[in-house]
């Protein structure tokens, strides 16, 4: 159980590391992730930053639809 619980969590701190050390990579596979994965997929694998950018695009997206 410790080699188990240990294993994920090597596993999660080098996705992490190359979360960080490659953000535009790191977006697109989120939203790779996301058409079959989940929204948590999606904003974990960027920065708070990247969710932001996204989540105020798709705000401004449906305004204009809205307008017209």
């Amino acid at each position: 159980m410790v080699d188990k619980k240990n294993a994920e969590q090597e596993r999660e701190r080098l996705r992490q590391k190359e979360l960080k050390k490659n953000p535009g990579g790191a977006f697109n596979d989120g939203l790779t992730r996301s058409m079959v994965g989940s929204l948590v997929d999606l904003v974990g694998a960027v920065s708070w930053k990247m969710t932001g950018v996204f989540i105020i695009i798709l705000i401004i997206f449906i305004v204009i639809i809205a307008i017209i």
